[in-house]
């Protein structure tokens, strides 16, 4: 009879944690079920479908199209000159970029983690660029490229601000880079500030007393434990890069002579201006594969020297 009641106590017990997991289980997907509904609906389908779509002919506007297979992906890697100038000029930037927001980014944080009485007020002005939209950014340092610096330059001779900013192909990278700097690096230096205020008093005072110098600080003490708000800064800055529109398509519209076209506008372009939807979607498809790719990398590249410091 005792082993028939201890049989009877076991099949209770894991039939009672049997129901306890299905019970978390159906918790969990009552919270993360409408997320992933809503995942699938904006994210998964449409991708899905650009995908389908990209290896059609269709124009985005009429009801039927062509299966065309690899053709769109060929054309644009083999044939289509202005991708590969649009995909060169994003690289040039995303890399100016990166490396201008986030070494003024820790300049500034460093600047505003000072004794500065004027500290607090300094962070306000350099993080107010960051909450206006970057149309609005683009259209007017579009207007001080072209009205502002040339009255100043003509009232008061200097000639240098009478320069064409916006108007040579060869130097176009320079402003936009400039301008997103100023719209952007607010919120670098708020993240890297959030770092040095999380690097403990301690560590700062036994450096001191041991005698090194604020250069020596910064290379042993601080750039380590700013990897993290580093690795984040970078991720940020290399996704905003890559994507960049609206703050072109204002402040240039691509031009001169398409020199300032980002993946992004030629993308906008090819599928709503030229109405070749499928080649448009195919070149999105290519763009999207290659921004995985980078994040990738990085990721392996900055969590190893995250590790490591």
């Amino acid at each position: 009879m005792r082993s028939v009641l201890l049989l009877f106590w076991e099949w209770f017990e894991m039939s009672s944690g049997a129901s306890s997991k299905l019970r978390g289980i159906g918790i969990t997907l009552s919270f993360i079920g409408p997320i992933l509904i809503l995942y699938a609906i904006f994210f998964i389908v449409p991708l899905g479908g650009s995908l389908l779509y990209s290896f059609t002919d269709w124009d985005g506007l009429q009801n039927s199209f062509n299966w065309v297979g690899f053709r769109n992906y060929a054309d644009l890697l083999l044939h289509s000159g202005e991708f590969r100038d649009s995909f060169l000029f994003t690289l040039q930037f995303s890399a100016l970029n990166i490396v201008l927001v986030n070494v003024f980014g820790v300049l500034l944080a460093l600047l505003v983690d000072s004794k500065l009485k004027s500290k607090y007020a300094l962070r306000v002005v350099f993080f107010s660029p960051n909450v206006i939209s970057l149309i609005v950014v683009g259209f007017l340092w579009k207007f001080v490229f072209s009205s502002v610096f040339y009255e100043l330059g003509t009232k008061l001779g200097w000639n240098f601000l009478t320069y064409s900013f916006l108007g040579n192909p060869d130097h176009i990278l320079y402003p936009i880079a400039g301008v997103s700097l100023w719209s952007s690096v607010g919120l670098a230096m708020v993240i890297y500030l959030a770092g040095l205020q999380g690097i403990p008093g301690e560590l700062k005072e036994a450096m001191h007393v041991d005698g090194a110098g604020s250069w020596t600080r910064f290379w042993k003490m601080t750039l380590p434990l700013l990897m993290p708000a580093i690795v984040s800064n970078v991720f940020l800055t290399t996704t905003n890069s890559f994507k960049v529109f609206d703050l072109i398509l204002a402040l240039t519209g691509g031009g001169p002579a398409n020199s300032s076209q980002s993946l992004a506008i030629n993308i906008y372009r090819e599928a709503f201006t030229a109405n070749s939807y499928g080649s448009g979607t195919a070149r999105s498809i290519v763009f999207c594969l290659f921004i995985v790719i980078v994040m990738l990398i990085q990721f392996r590249v900055l969590r190893n020297k995250e590790v490591s410091a």
